[in-house]
């Protein structure tokens, strides 16, 4: 089950995800935040690249897939058994924000249909946690209560994400809302504990002995009972209180395994005073039960989790990006939601924290991504450098091209992701850079001895099949613009002999580059058929691969809906 797809969740849920195949979801999309993200990688020496890498986009646009889905919304709804006065409700709201804020109504449609669709693939017994700010949450939680059914809602938690944020002009906003719901009634819980703070332990575990700290609890319960309960122990009658002797089951079940829970109420309290679980005061005659702190699981997580810090900027964890989440708030989740064996889902898995998490905790998982940066680059490498699995073996990745035939269709879907893909098969990054040299689709990094910056390798990719000599004199105009040096062109398609030729004489006449005593084409041309048979631009050694700070939320470039 172990896989990791490349492609638009919606689509990937369609054909590749089971109804009734998932036992958890987690999905921390984009939040309708209205910024644009870039991050920066380093090389191994520390020095950041150049050039800013490509983040993801989260801005949104109204355009007619949009109209479509709100249009069409009761219908969809319906299609998936989710009917009621509520659908009317969500068409008609979405419809309102189309000329009230266009925008909105362009993510809730693109978030709506993704929702519709994780619950198909969710068993009955299933969970879904969302993940978002206060952008959208107020529509988030209708869409929510629409899809999954109200009386399905569990909770709204409130992460504190960071303790002090400079919002000027109105307070700091520090915290996230990641909303809970079941598919049905029947879903699965395990109380999640916190350590206690030591305050708590202060003021309630002020007692000690031998055997560790602990506190002193009442033996008893509210009201009377007429059954054994009720009745005097050792000269002390719960009845002339109004109450009636109640036993802590786990410290019987530890002292004398599980059939011990079924014999008499009294032969058990003999039990626990055996074994020093009672305390006797010394004036007055009614019994404590001994709380010790060391048995304790600590205390119940509520939905205001303030104990899950954000990643320092020094965290091994920490892959680069500001909007990271820490591994210990997945793994809370998954504890709490899921069983040893079930499968967890991220259809935005971004930098792969839930599935590190899931795989920690023995859980299946599957994750979607829609950029091939966060698939082949980033979860890839977390799962192989941080939990040492084998793609193949442990795992798998479905949607990146593996033959020419696989590149030749994800040019034909889409040619923004063909164009990443082509320039990390060659250990480039993505150019964003828009200036002058307007057109480079990535560039290779590497060291050059004199120079205090890196310096870089130009790359330009052709998908078409009409790619013309012209190209190389385009990329050639690279090499006059600071920190270039060399400049590649990679082809999808076979060029004829005579074009060959043509290009090669081309690419011959910008020379040749001397570096640490060797010598290097300034200009050259790759084939994606090529490089898909392990064949690499003649350059030093690339630089920014092994430590560059991957997170793959960096790389979900949404389109507008």
């Amino acid at each position: 089950m172990n896989t990791l797809f490349y492609g638009d969740c919606l689509t990937i849920m369609r054909e590749k995800i089971p109804p009734h195949s998932i036992d958890l979801v987690y999905l921390d999309p984009p939040f309708n935040s209205n910024e644009d993200y870039n991050a920066i990688y380093k090389d191994e020496t520390g020095r950041p690249l150049p050039d800013q890498v490509e983040a993801y986009t989260d801005t949104w646009v109204l355009v007619t897939e949009g109209l479509r889905i709100i249009r069409d919304l009761p219908l969809l709804l319906g299609e998936h058994g989710i009917n009621g006065h509520g659908v009317n409700f969500l068409a008609a709201l979405m419809s309102g924000l189309v000329n009230l804020q266009p925008d909105m109504a362009a993510y809730l449609a693109y978030m709506t249909e993704r929702l519709v669709w994780i619950r198909r693939a969710m068993k009955p017994s299933a969970s879904i946690y969302l993940h978002c700010d206060d952008s959208a949450a107020h529509f988030l939680k209708i869409v929510l209560d629409v899809i999954f059914g109200a009386e399905h809602y569990l909770n709204a938690i409130t992460w504190k994400r960071t303790w002090s944020h400079n919002d000027p002009s109105r307070f700091g906003r520090i915290t996230d809302t990641i909303f809970y719901y079941s598919k049905s009634e029947d879903y699965t819980w395990h109380t999640q504990y916190a350590e206690y703070s030591a305050d708590y332990i202060r003021k309630f575990f002020r007692y000690e002995d031998e055997r560790g700290q602990y506190r002193l609890v009442t033996l008893t319960g509210a009201n009377i009972s007429a059954g054994e309960s009720g009745e005097a122990w050792r000269g002390v009658n719960p009845t002339s209180s109004g109450r009636h002797w109640s036993v802590p089951r786990r410290i019987v079940r530890k002292l004398a395994g599980e059939e011990a829970l079924s014999w008499p109420i009294k032969k058990r309290l003999d039990l626990m005073d055996e074994h020093g679980y009672i305390y006797w005061p010394p004036k007055g005659s009614v019994p404590q039960f001994k709380q010790y702190l060391k048995e304790m699981p600590g205390a119940p997580v509520q939905n205001l989790w303030t104990d899950i810090d954000r990643l320092s900027p020094h965290s091994k964890e920490r892959l680069g990006y500001p909007t990271q989440k820490p591994l210990a708030l997945l793994e809370r989740i998954i504890r709490a939601s899921s069983n040893p064996g079930d499968v967890v889902f991220d259809p935005f898995c971004g930098c792969a924290t839930t599935i590190e998490a899931a795989e920690r905790l023995g859980r299946q998982w599957v994750g979607i991504d829609i950029t091939i940066h966060a698939i082949k680059r980033v979860a890839r490498a977390r799962l192989q450098d941080r939990l040492h699995l084998a793609q193949g073996t442990d795992y798998t990745i479905e949607g990146v091209p593996q033959n020419w035939e696989g590149a030749l269709e994800l040019w034909r879907q889409d040619p923004y992701q063909f164009q990443k893909w082509c320039v990390e098969q060659v250990e480039g990054f993505v150019n964003v850079k828009r200036s002058a040299d307007d057109g480079i689709d990535g560039r290779i990094y590497f060291d050059m001895p004199g120079e205090e910056t890196l310096q870089c390798m130009a790359l330009e990719v052709k998908g078409g099949t009409n790619v013309g000599i012209a190209a190389i004199g385009y990329l050639g105009s690279a090499l006059r613009y600071d920190n270039v040096q060399m400049a590649g062109l990679i082809i999808l398609h076979e060029l004829g002999k005579q074009q060959e030729k043509n290009f090669k004489l081309k690419l011959a006449l910008a020379g040749e580059i001397e570096i640490e005593g060797r010598t290097y084409p300034r200009m050259q041309m790759l084939t994606v058929r090529e490089i898909l048979a392990g064949a690499r631009f003649a350059m030093p050694s690339p630089a920014g691969r092994s430590d560059a700070p991957y997170d793959a939320d960096l790389f979900s470039h949404k389109q507008p809906v």
